[in-house]
């Protein structure tokens, strides 16, 4: 979503992946330029759902072949599954499920509710950091605080490139793309 610049607060354009509660938030924010928002739901986290499909597969071929290895497979993969349910939500409470920007600041929320802000005024820099092949961003403020642009977020590199523009922070490698 792409807004103008004013103190009139955004009219949230419907999107597919911004979560209801993130759209409500977001129509009584002020100065906002852009919205990114992360299309995953926590049950499509893979500590959850690889174990629900071996769960799945393994009792179906079970029932079909009347195999016990393979219903008592089943069954062991539903428990790995169940206890896996609580760790999966308590991990998602802390993920973004939509980061704004706006004149003042970028504020990361989570359903509807902010999880970090920070101002730009307070912006130190932006680290792109690498782990496992997956790259993702951090906005430093403070030494030892930052929010962070996961990959799962949509747009992300243009995420950081408008955080760059709105804070005034000079890139480490000027030549460097996103």
């Amino acid at each position: 979503m792409i807004r103008r610049m004013t103190d009139e607060p955004p009219l949230p354009t419907p999107s597919l992946n911004l979560h209801d509660a993130d759209a409500r938030a977001i129509a009584s924010m002020h100065q906002v330029v852009r919205v990114f928002a992360n299309p995953n739901r926590w049950w499509q986290n893979a500590s959850f759902a690889l174990p629900l499909l071996v769960t799945v597969v393994a009792l179906v071929l079970g029932f079909l072949l009347d195999s016990t290895e393979a219903k008592g497979f089943g069954l062991f993969a539903l428990a790995v599954t169940l206890f896996m349910v609580p760790v999966v939500l308590l991990t998602w409470r802390g993920t973004a499920t939509s980061i704004v920007l706006t004149t003042e600041g970028a504020t990361a929320l989570h359903l509807g509710q902010p999880l970090h802000e920070v101002a730009w005024a307070d912006l130190q820099r932006i680290e792109k950091v690498e782990y496992l092949g997956n790259a993702r961003y951090k906005l430093v403020h403070h030494d030892t605080e930052f929010l962070t642009i996961e990959s799962e977020i949509e747009g992300a590199a243009d995420l950081v490139e408008t955080a760059f523009v709105l804070s005034g922070i000079p890139r480490q490698h000027p030549d460097e793309a996103i």
